[in-house]
């Protein structure tokens, strides 16, 4: 590949990220918290694209220590990054005071690069990026380069434990839940973690010094980067302006599971009984909305208690059980032929679905089908 496109690649890569990064900075839907964490993210990116331009062209500049101000940059994406899934799991969130721990090494980083400003002539620090140039990495480049992938690392599995963390707490309390913002920042998370697997096998080719595989490792690496940047401008386009999170931290606060708890099986048996006919004379699952609260409510039983009746009676959590009840509702409306004008999305409303892709994965799970799959197998078996 020709200098002169990898430079027009790397540009135009970079005034996407700063784009992507503007752009979430004013965006009007979804969460202002989230879209302000990501945009720093975007922008801090978008300083790392700059400075690898410098570095693989070998440009020169006055102030070489502005270098090393994309390895701080480093120590910031993990705990932004799992800032940022928090503020997307949780309803209301707000950064308290004590995140700000997650940020010292970052800080430590910043210190240092200042230092570099204050105490170290610019001569030396050419001298060191020149050795880095040429392969000549000092070995404690190479463990510094370690320990900061092993802190992104880090940070990326611990916001990806946190999502499934959430999303299983949610199906605790809740029948619903938006899960569509839980696939952009899923998407987001993976494709961060093939970035820096890219950066790390780009960093390795170029401690061992393989000119051919720098150069696929790079290629690679700008490939990856178009790629996510661009999917997530067309995914952010079509965001819904949806600000909720599945749940308020104080749900995730609660105490969890049944410690203490006396329920006896005769109880539990009753409990599960005093459930079944509410759910089913008051048709309570038609509630796209309905939370174990609302039942604990209704039927003067702790949601404690409640969780526990579902949990160990039923043998799932509430979000299944309640969707349980949904898939027989539109399992009864397909079969009706009474309106064979009823499409697949009324139906999908009309059994307490409020969204089409969990409407297809509850039915599929219960099922083994899918809504439309199991309306054609009932049009096959009534014309044969």
């Amino acid at each position: 590949m020709g200098i002169n496109l990898l430079k027009i690649l790397f540009t135009v890569l970079g005034f996407q990220f700063l784009f992507v990064s503007l752009f979430l900075f004013q965006n009007k839907k979804g969460k202002a918290l989230s879209n302000k964490l990501l945009a720093t993210v975007f922008f801090m990116v978008f300083i790392s694209v700059i400075a690898l331009y410098l570095i693989v062209f070998r440009v020169e500049i006055n102030i070489p220590q502005l270098l090393f101000i994309d390895d701080a940059f480093m120590l910031a994406y993990g705990p932004l990054l799992y800032l940022f899934t928090q503020s997307v799991a949780y309803k209301n969130y707000k950064i308290q005071k004590k995140s700000s721990v997650h940020f010292i090494p970052f800080l430590i980083a910043v210190c240092v690069v200042i230092g570099l400003f204050l105490f170290v002539d610019a001569n030396s620090i050419s001298q060191t990026t020149n050795q880095i140039n040429n392969r000549k990495i000092p070995l404690h480049f190479r463990f510094g380069e370690l320990l900061i992938l092993g802190h992104i690392f880090y940070y990326l599995f611990k916001s990806k434990q946190e999502i499934k963390t959430v999303i299983g707490k949610a199906k605790e309390l809740y029948s619903t839940f938006n899960n569509d913002n839980f696939r952009l920042l899923r998407f987001i998370l993976n494709s961060f973690i093939i970035l820096f697997l890219l950066s790390l096998f780009h960093s390795i080719v170029r401690f061992v010094g393989v000119q051919t595989g720098l150069i696929i490792t790079l290629l690679s690496l700008i490939l990856f980067m178009f790629y996510f940047i661009n999917s997530i401008l067309l995914k952010l386009l079509n965001q819904s302006s949806n600000e909720s999170g599945a749940i308020t931290q104080n749900d995730f606060k609660k105490k969890e599971k049944y410690a203490g708890s006396n329920l006896s099986q005769a109880n539990l048996k009753a409990f599960m009984n005093t459930l079944a006919n509410h759910m089913n004379e008051n048709e309570r699952f038609l509630d796209s909305e309905l939370s174990i609260n609302d039942l604990s409510a209704e039927l003067d039983i702790p949601s404690k208690i409640l969780s526990q009746v579902i949990n160990e009676g039923y043998a799932c959590n509430f979000f299944d059980f309640v969707n349980g009840f949904r898939v027989e509702e539109a399992k009864s409306l397909l079969k009706n032929q009474s309106d064979k004008k009823l499409t697949i999305q009324e139906i999908m409303y009309d059994s307490g679905f409020n969204s089409k892709s969990s409407f297809n994965t509850a039915f599929k799970k219960f099922t083994n089908l899918t809504p439309t799959q199991f309306k054609n197998s009932l049009q096959k078996g009534s014309t044969s």
